[in-house]
């Protein structure tokens, strides 16, 4: 959705605050932190939907499918920890600080997810973060895997994250507007029908940047991660309530 493409706000790198806490891990670890404890009741397949919705246009997290580039990547940030010896409830519990003290230099809101959210959140990513593999289950199903209308993929693909669409009550600023979308595409690639031109600038979008906006930020991966009936679910979607 961006040709329709996004700001580049800020480098995937670890900030400073993630990075130090990551350096803390270990101690936390030595002392036997109560992180573990903070993730014991969670539900990860919430915590997983609510990540894809909320974190995944910014972050990568390789078991989620989620491809952000404006925040840290969780994998490449907590692998080695875990290759350490670092725990799940250890990680989750540093996760789960950075979600309500993300530091006064990060783009990232404080409290982005609240309450059982954050802690559902926090424990997906204790569990995913630097693993490789697939999730399987319940797991493999949650969160976009799962979603079936228009409304529900643009939901759960996290695009309220980064675009305006009012539909939705999407906010996003990192992205151009979707408000509009039919008329945009008319206007930037004249003799396209909207379809196409919505459709491909999910599966590649960076082939046409919007003006104001940069290459490489929105996340490249919808191809993979979305089915052809989601594609044009969702691109159905956009046209009839973007206007």
């Amino acid at each position: 959705m961006s040709r329709i493409a996004t700001r580049n706000t800020s480098s995937a790198r670890p900030s400073g605050a993630l990075a130090a806490a990551i350096a803390a891990v270990a101690a936390l670890a030595l002392l036997g932190s109560a992180c573990g404890s903070r993730a014991g009741t969670a539900d990860v397949v919430n915590g997983k939907a609510q990540f894809v919705q909320k974190c995944g246009s910014c972050h990568i997290l390789d078991r989620a499918g989620t491809a952000g580039k404006t925040g840290p990547n969780l994998d490449e940030a907590f692998g080695p920890a875990r290759g350490d010896g670092i725990g799940t409830g250890t990680i989750a519990g540093v996760t789960q600080d950075q979600i309500a003290y993300p530091g006064n230099d990060s783009p990232m809101p404080a409290d982005l997810v609240a309450g059982d959210d954050a802690r559902d959140v926090a424990a997906y990513v204790g569990r995913a973060a630097g693993t490789g593999g697939d999730d399987l289950g319940a797991l493999a199903t949650a969160g976009l895997a799962g979603a079936t209308d228009g409304k529900q993929i643009f939901t759960a693909a996290g695009c309220a994250g980064c675009h305006v669409l009012a539909d939705a009550q999407a906010n996003g600023n990192i992205g151009p507007t979707l408000q509009g979308i039919a008329g945009t595409a008319a206007k930037r690639q004249a003799g396209t029908p909207p379809e196409k031109y919505v459709s491909d600038s999910i599966i590649n979008p960076d082939a046409v940047i919007a003006p104001g906006f940069s290459a490489g930020v929105m996340p490249q991966n919808y191809g993979d991660q979305l089915t052809p009936e989601q594609t044009k679910a969702l691109t159905d979607y956009l046209l009839r309530v973007g206007g």
